[in-house]
Order: structure tokens, then C-alpha cells, then sequence
């Protein structure tokens, strides 16, 4: 193994598995033969940027994920739909106070109730994203 490429290698091999696919469908989804896939994952084949982008759509896992050693699932719309509320939200409360937030705040603000948020969504299985559950934390965080 040649290091980072080796370390590649066993994160494609690794989501595959972690689907489900057998070699053979995986290489079906993808457009490879069988041999060209197994290449890949051990490390005996040179895996392009395009081929990146094929893998991370095909098996449902983030690109960036992928390419740092992990197994990210890929972002939904209600995923970036809830971030949007979640800013949303928060720039209301910054604009209802007498001053402007500094943006670390507001960053810290966003990051926090994004995380609790999906602590909640994971625990409970989903349900509307609602706005006041977070109003306290967001004004402490932003300094009201």
C-alpha cells in the first residue's frame, strides 16, 4: 500500500461493505467490472477524482467523508432544509437585539442548536423542527 491511497482504498472497500454489496453488484452500480473494483479497493488501481464522485453518489456517502477516512452519510435536502431554518431562526433573534452579534457568535449560536437538533431528531425520530425549543440558548449564546 502506498499510504494515503491504501488508506482510500480500505474506506471504498469498507463503505461497500457497510451497504451491503457484494463486489459484483457494487461493480454493476458503479459501470466496472468485478476485477477493476477490486482493484481499487486493494490498492492496485489509481482512483480519479470522477470515480470519487461515482462512489460517494452510488453508495450514498459523503465525498468529503470518504476522502478524510470516514463514513458520512450524504446530506438530504431535509438536512439542508433544517440548516436553513436554523439560520433563519437565528438571524431573527440577532435581529431583534439593540446590537449586531459578533459573527462567532452567531457561528457558535448555529453550530449548537444544529447539533442539538439532530441529537433530538436521532432520539425521537425525526418531527418539525421548532424554533423556540433554541430561543434561550441562541440569546445567551449571542450575549442578549
Amino acid at each position: 500500500m502506498n499510504g494515503k491511497t491504501g488508506q482510500f482504498s480500505r474506506i471504498i472497500k469498507k463503505a461497500r461493505e457497510k451497504r451491503g454489496y457484494s463486489i459484483k453488484v457494487a461493480a454493476d452500480l458503479l459501470g466496472l467490472p468485478k476485477t477493476t473494483l477490486w482493484r481499487l479497493e486493494n490498492d492496485q488501481g489509481t482512483i480519479s477524482a470522477d470515480r470519487i464522485i461515482d462512489i460517494s453518489s452510488k453508495y450514498g456517502y459523503s465525498i468529503s467523508g470518504l476522502l478524510e477516512g470516514s463514513l458520512l452519510m450524504e446530506p438530504t435536502q431535509t438536512d439542508y432544509d433544517r440548516i436553513g431554518m436554523v439560520v433563519e431562526e437565528i438571524e431573527r433573534i440577532a435581529q431583534s437585539l439593540d446590537f449586531r452579534p459578533e459573527p462567532s457568535r452567531v457561528r457558535m449560536a448555529v453550530v449548537e442548536v444544529l447539533r442539538l437538533e439532530t441529537v433530538r431528531i436521532i432520539e425521537n425520530r425525526g418531527g418539525e423542527f421548532d424554533p423556540a425549543r433554541y430561543t434561550n440558548l441562541v440569546e445567551a449564546t449571542l450575549g442578549k
